[in-house]
């Protein structure tokens, strides 16, 4: 594949001769990376088999994973599913365009390289107006986060630039994407509502507007994030003293993280102190983890928070990234 093209787009007012060019690419059966509200996906025309496996082959996914299918209207949706349950039409004009993915019967039409052998089919419409316009002009977007498989999710164009240069046509960079927690995906293929990955949505706000109460998924031994560095949860005030003064002694290049309280004081032998942003208005935990590996820390220390006020869905993010 040629170099790729790394296309600076205006995050709010997509200027539309680089949408434009950035949809020739996919319509040609390249992969165009672009923004969503959450992360940046790696997107391919969801029609196109032969280009889907390019996101398989560029990730090193293993091909049993499906993918979600990006739309940006109501009218795509009609051409990947059966149907469109009154529940799912209620969810998608509640929280479309947004962080929630619906699983529905897949059409025919849909390859089976995206479903990954399953018969629904995953829905998403991102709020990003780049992700919008591109699939827009495009059509469908199969697209799975544009990093390798099992590191972090990239946040902003460098992200993507560091596990997948050369293996994509293009980049459509409009900055950082904010919070970095990928969408919520609930499955309808079924009698039951099931949640299969807690994301931007929280189940208890599905619940309350459903009104029923919604089963999660178990998903026994997920892999940790490859990673250069370790890092490592505190349990309590105390246990996050013992730890911090402990790596301190064994002389590791350490970094710590506070979520959504950065402390201004400086800890001696710290390299940095990162704040972890839960509003979105500042550092995610994926870019917090890749700026950490680029200035050579070893550990990233967690400093103790209420859970609560975290959600599910980031301290799933932050087991899968704690070292055993």
């Amino acid at each position: 594949m040629a170099k790729t093209k790394y296309l600076r787009v205006n995050a709010r007012n997509p200027e539309p001769a680089i949408i434009e060019q950035a949809a020739r690419y996919i319509k040609a059966g390249e992969l165009v990376a672009f923004p969503t509200e959450t992360v940046y996906g790696l997107g391919a025309d969801a029609f196109q088999p032969n280009a889907v496996e390019k996101i398989f082959l560029a990730k090193g996914r293993p091909a049993e994973n499906p993918l979600l299918v990006h739309v940006s209207n109501l009218a795509q949706v009609q051409k990947l599913t059966v149907e469109v349950s009154i529940i799912a039409s209620k969810l998608m004009n509640r929280f479309w365009p947004g962080p929630l993915s619906i699983i529905l019967p897949a059409l025919s039409a849909v390859p089976d390289i995206v479903r990954g052998g399953q018969r629904g089919v995953g829905l998403r419409m991102p709020s990003h107006p780049v992700a919008l316009a591109l699939i827009e002009a495009t059509g469908p977007l199969a697209a799975p986060s544009a990093n390798l498989y099992g590191r972090p999710s990239p946040t902003n164009a460098e992200h993507v630039r560091q596990d997948l240069d050369g293996k994509m046509a293009a980049v459509l960079d409009a900055g950082d994407t904010g919070a970095g927690l990928e969408s919520t995906v609930i499955d309808l293929t079924s009698a039951k509502c099931r949640i299969l990955r807690r994301g931007g949505t929280s189940i208890e706000t599905l619940e309350e507007f459903l009104g029923v109460k919604i089963e999660l998924a178990r998903v026994e031994n997920l892999p940790r994030y490859k990673t250069k560095i370790q890092v490592v949860l505190s349990d309590d005030q105390a246990d996050y003293d013992i730890k911090l003064n402990a790596f301190l002694a064994e002389g590791l290049v350490l970094g710590v993280v506070h979520i959504n309280n950065c402390s201004e004081h400086k800890i001696e032998k710290v390299k940095r102190i990162f704040n972890l942003s839960l509003s979105g208005s500042g550092m995610s935990l994926y870019s917090i983890i890749r700026e950490a590996e680029e200035n050579g820390i070893a550990t990233l220390l967690i400093a103790p928070f209420d859970q609560k006020l975290a959600g599910g869905a980031l301290m799933d993010r932050l087991r899968r990234a704690a070292s055993q």
